[in-house]
């Protein structure tokens, strides 16, 4: 277990952006009851559609108590500076922990930020408005581009939900990158905006949708049968909104609307043997759910945004610690 005296705190928002100074030990002032309680925070990704990998290149965590400075954890791996993640090998269920069993001043917490390395090769990087050029970056085929904080550790990402610590007591989270609704080309040539579409939720309450996909209720030849690996069905995804019966929205129109996103995969269920085209949406807070399958209808024009048509749709209730059945279509 870390102790708080690992931690570093801020006098001050500047200082993260200026430099990080360690203030060391103790509690006072950083949270409502003067006592400590144990935190851990893991990341996980709803997939951006084209790209190969989505490497981000971590370096602490802000926790901003609703009392008192900041709290700056380092969450670089041991001997390096940064800790590398490629998001895109965390869809569905998968996560990665940033840190686990973090002593922390117990009490209510404003807001938390992820702070990533920032790219010193300011010549590659004009610069506006306070944006932050970073070593994150986004592969496609053939060229990456890198990733851009609009608004700098200032604005960047920060996720503005409140969350609680129990005094002597453990909580868990994960924050959910939806890469489809983070990711956006910029109008500066060998760079991608990553910005705030962050989810915290509570891992003590929180469950999954899986199901399988007909692919003969796509039109076209969409997805083509595999003999062996892991292979998305491209253009092939799954949207998750809260409540029963809602009306699907493209993310490109309302980059708010969906909970969370799921690509479909052909793969191998060890439990039947089977092959199957399967999604799986996880980290989702119990409730009701509205679950649709969507799909790229095909591109006439390469300058315009390719449609997305919505195929079939069905209701959902998730169960903390439960995983819910939703097939499409329903049989």
């Amino acid at each position: 277990m870390n102790r708080i005296g690992n931690l570093t705190r801020l006098v001050g928002l500047g200082i993260a952006s200026a430099g990080l100074v360690a203030c060391g030990g103790g509690s006072s002032g950083g949270g409502d009851s003067g006592g400590t309680g144990q935190m851990s925070l893991a990341v996980t990704d709803a997939p951006v559609d084209s790209a190969s990998r989505v490497v981000v290149r971590f370096t602490h965590v802000e926790l901003k108590p609703e009392e008192g400075g900041s709290i700056l954890i380092d969450v670089s791996e041991e001997g390096e500076p940064v800790r590398e993640i490629d998001l895109l090998t965390l869809q569905g269920e998968a996560f990665e922990t940033l840190f686990e069993n973090e002593e922390v001043p117990a009490g209510d917490y404003a807001w938390l930020r992820f702070h990533l390395e920032e790219n010193d090769d300011q010549a590659s990087f004009p610069g506006s408005q306070g944006d932050i050029a970073t070593t994150s970056y986004i592969q496609f085929d053939g060229y990456s581009d890198n990733l851009i904080i609009p608004g700098g550790n200032q604005a960047g990402l920060q996720l503005s939900s409140g969350f609680s610590v129990p005094e002597d007591g453990q909580v868990s989270f994960t924050v959910d990158f939806d890469l489809r609704k983070a990711i956006k080309e910029d109008s500066r040539d060998g760079f991608h905006r990553m910005r705030r579409s962050l989810r915290l939720v509570d891992n003590s309450s929180v469950g999954s949708i899986t199901g399988t996909v007909d692919p003969t209720i796509v039109p076209g030849d969409r997805c083509e049968e595999r003999e062996e690996g892991l292979h998305s069905c491209p253009g092939l995804a799954v949207y998750v909104y809260e409540d029963h019966d809602r009306e699907p929205r493209d993310l490109r129109d309302d980059e708010d609307d969906a909970v969370t996103t799921a690509n479909v995969y052909y793969r191998h269920v060890e439990a039947t043997g089977d092959w199957e085209y399967r999604y799986t949406a996880g980290f989702l807070e119990a409730g009701d759910y509205t679950v649709a399958l969507t799909f790229e209808a095909g591109e006439d024009d390469p300058e315009e945004a390719t449609p997305i048509e919505f195929v079939d749709q069905a209701n959902a209730e998730v169960e903390a610690g439960e995983t819910t059945e939703v097939n499409f279509p329903d049989s």
